[in-house]
Order: C-alpha cells, then structure tokens, then sequence
C-alpha cells in the first residue's frame, strides 16, 4: 500500500471504542455506534428520524430498496476521510452515491445498514488544452461534463447515453456509448483516477502509478476505495457532420429476423464496417430493426453501409439524416445538456450478457434469443425492452488483463429488460423467474456451443451467485482482484452490495 501523508490525523483520537453496526438503525432515538462517531467528529448527517430520510434513501431502482444506517453529504476531503474512521471504527460498510442510477441500488447500499456518502459537491471540472486531458470530480453527471467540454473546449469523451447518470460509476463500469466503437469505453479512455483509501489517504492511480488500483478501478473501483476524481482522454470530431440512420427489415418472421441480423453480424466480422459506425439493433421485435451514427465522413455513408444494405433482404428500409455533432448528441443521449433526469426511476429487472469475436452468435443461438424473449413474451403486468449493441472495433486492440473488467474482442453486448406496467407499484412475484426462464433458452444454447457466459459490469444481474457474477465479468482476473482487496480494504468496509469484490 502507498505510503503517503493521510488527508487528516484521525480526529477520534483516545475516544471510546465503538462496537460494530451493520443492521439497519432501531427504530428509537438512542444513537447508533456509528451516529455517536459521526456526532464526535461534527459531520452532518440523516438518519431514520431525519426529515430528508426518505429522499435520502429513495432509490433509482424501485425494485430494490435498502435502509442505510446513515447518509452523509461531505463538502470536503476531511469530511470523507472522518466518516471513512468511523465505518472501520464501528464496522460499517460504506457505500458512495453518484448519480445513484445503480441497476441493484448499489448507490445506497445495495443491501441494508451501509454508511452512504453522496458526492454530490465533487463535480469540479478542468480541461488542458496542451494534453486533451479532462478532469472531473467523483460526483459529476455525464451530461454536465460532457456540455461543458463540447461548449468550453469543443471536446467529446465516450460515455453513456443517459443525461443524469454518474460519471463514476459508468466510468468504472463499462460505459459503452455511441462513440464507443472507435473510441473504446468511458474505461479504457481513464488516464488516471484519485482514490482516497479507508485510512483517509488519498493516491493517484495510473498505469504507471499504483496501477493494481488503476487496474482495479477499470470494472471494480468502488470496492477499493472513494473515487475523487477522474482524468480521461478526450477527442475532437474529424467531420463536423454526423449521420444519422434507422434500418428497419420490417415485421417479417423469425428466421428472416435471424438472418438479419447475422448478416450484421458478418458486416462486423469481415472488416467492412467502419469502427466509425454505431449500430443498436432491437431486441423487441418484431419490427426487426435498428439504428445508430456515423462518424465518418458523411459522403461516404452510402458505400460504407452498403455491404450490409446488399445482405439483408431487398424490402429492408434506410433512413438518414445529417446534423452536427452536438445535435447528434442530443439524439443519441436524449436532453444531453437538460438537468431533468431522461431516465426517472422505475422498477424492472435486467440481464446482459456479451459476445465475443472468436465466439458470436450461430443461428441456433440467435434463434433461441429472439424466440425465447421478446416472441415468447406475454405479459400484462411487465413491458419488455432489449437491444443487442455492435461493440467490436477498437476492443480488437485490448487484452483480457489490462482491466479488471474482462471484455477484449467484444462483439455484441446484449441487454434483456422487464419493466413494471404502468399503474402498478409492486414488482410481479413471478417476474424474476419468467425473465430468467426467457433468457435460460439463450445461455443453455450458448453452452451447448461451449461459449463461456459473459455480462457487463453496469447492467448488473442482481440475481447472480459469486461464483456466476466473477466469473462472467471478470474472467481470469477474479483472482488478482482478491488480492488487491485484501491489501487496500482488509476489513471489507468497501464490500455493501453483494456483488462488490470480497475480502
């Protein structure tokens, strides 16, 4: 562990020693351990009985509702590293909320009696213009980051397409984007991040610097330690204009479905696709279609998509438009620059799952997603959403150990939703089990061609054993991981939701 000056002597000095909470507070007016070590440090903070409590812990995920033992708001570094000696003095897990759209409520714990920590003041923003190196604080939104670097500076960074999603935790997390083909990931574009560690010492972590945290933060970075901040590369449009562009095969069957898109899929594989182009093709068919951008130049829209045009059937349709690259943006993250959440919170359940290059989709197991998912979908009482992501591109470049998050020569990325009907406010008893069932079909025929099962880090399967979630996100890093852990977080104060990395 680096051995560096702590952000503050530890400000509990000789007090008394305070037992462990994990648990939800009483429901009484007698401080808990880790509210009597808050008080002895004159931290603010909510509490059951406070008047915010309930927005406090409102939850992004409905599904999903842990009661924290307390939520605090630091405005400073001392702040963060008191309340960090107070969770290891009284065994209190912490868990940091940043634009709080965790797909487990992991931002709030994830599961009940963690310490929340909202990073809502860190949201500075710097900019070099010498290196294209942009800075942003641990609690900043995507959509304020990424409107201030296209309005200041005339720059772009990959990120998701939600417009009030935390930049931390799509950051560390995968993040793919519009741009993420060619650019990579929110991810692998990191130069650098300011962990602040649980003994209140704060380090910067690069690939030459402290790189198993750097590692460590590239998929799991919240399990080790705060995140402060963060510095990525950032880019500048080579085409001012940016295409824009909808294929719809139409409502047509299953098979001719399939083959559609395994004729995207042998556009991807055979080099003819630009790493320029996006494509997002839909999961809820029929209608069999999809959309996406062109980076490129536009004027050679026509002939870089042909190749694809010629191979799906002679009825498909293409539509196109042309717009600059920030009203492109605001296609493609809806209200990019709006401080209205796009996305408020709903209650659903999710499953993902990604191919790779040497392993893509045969026609048997593109024919068991679509016919056990959206065809076989039937109910009332949930609305489906799915959309299969062509990833590939620049990810050719990357190797499996670079990051903890495991996920070189990805090809497509492969989401699965049920969302609660309007008008209803519990999540179906069977729900869970009909999705999983749904999405088994898939993974059986995945197995049956010997194609180990792969997710993504930010669309969490909050259903998945440790041995399942490890293995599908982290691969032959998993160990590692556990080693680095056991160095910077001994005591797992870092581990509230149950998919952090364990001790």
């Amino acid at each position: 562990m680096p051995r560096l000056t702590t952000i503050l002597t530890l400000l509990l000095g000789a007090s008394t020693t305070v037992h462990g909470q994990t648990s939800p507070p009483p429901p009484s007016n007698t401080p808990t351990p880790l509210v009597t070590c808050l008080n002895s440090v004159s931290i603010p903070y909510s509490i059951f009985s406070s008047d915010t409590w309930q927005s406090d812990i409102s939850p992004w995920q409905l599904r999903i509702r842990p009661t924290p033992s307390a939520v605090i708001r630091p405005t400073t570094y001392a702040q963060i590293a008191a309340a960090l000696s107070c969770a290891s003095r009284t065994s209190t897990k912490v868990a940091c909320r940043n634009g709080g759209h965790s797909y487990g409520s992991y931002g709030i714990g994830g599961n009940d009696g963690a310490l929340v920590i909202y990073m809502d003041a860190f949201q500075n923003m710097t900019f070099d213009a010498a290196t294209g190196l942009l800075t942003y604080g641990g609690g900043s939104i995507v959509g304020d980051v990424a409107t201030w670097a296209w309005e200041n500076h005339g720059v772009h960074f990959p990120h998701v397409r939600a417009n009030r999603v935390g930049l931390a935790g799509s950051s560390i997390g995968g993040g793919f984007g519009s741009t993420s083909r060619f650019l990579g990931t929110p991810m692998d574009n990191l130069v650098s991040v300011e962990y602040m560690l649980l003994n209140g010492t704060i380090v910067t972590a690069s690939r030459t610097k402290n790189p198993d945290l750097f590692f460590v933060a590239q998929g799991a970075g919240s399990s080790y330690g705060i995140l402060l901040s963060f510095t990525t590369k950032t880019w500048k449009p080579v085409y001012q204009q940016v295409t824009n562009f909808t294929i719809s095969v139409g409502n047509v069957d299953i098979e001719t479905g399939v083959n559609a898109l395994l004729a995207v899929q042998e556009f991807a594989l055979s080099g003819a696709c630009p790493d320029e182009l996006s494509l997002r093709w839909s999961l809820t068919a029929p209608p069999y279609t999809g959309s996406g951008f062109f980076y490129g130049d536009p004027a050679a829209f026509r002939s870089a998509i042909e190749p694809l045009m010629q191979s799906l059937p002679a009825e498909t349709s293409l539509t196109t438009a042309v717009a600059d690259f920030w009203t492109m943006e605001n296609i493609a993250t809806p209200s990019i620059s709006s401080k209205i959440d796009t996305f408020p919170p709903r209650n659903f359940y999710l499953q993902a799952l990604v191919l790779r290059t040497d392993q893509p989709f045969t026609y048997e197991s593109a024919f068991a997603l679509y016919n056990a998912t959206t065809l076989a979908f039937n109910r009332t009482d949930m609305t489906k959403f799915g959309f299969i992501d062509l990833w590939g591109g620049v990810s050719r470049d990357l190797k499996d150990g670079e990051t903890s998050m495991a996920h070189a020569n990805s090809l497509f990325l492969i989401r699965w939703e049920g969302r609660l009907a309007a008008g209803l406010t519990t999540f179906p008893s069977d729900g869970i089990p009909y999705l999983r069932g749904q999405m088994r079909v898939f993974e059986d025929q995945l197995r049956r061609e010997r194609v180990p099962l792969r997710g993504f880090v930010n669309y969490r399967d909050t259903e998945l054993t440790l041995a399942e979630w490890s293995s599908r996100l982290y691969g032959g890093n998993w160990e590692r991981m556990r080693r680095i852990k056991r160095v910077y977080d001994p005591k797992g104060i870092f581990t509230a939701n149950a998919q952090s990395v364990p001790v």
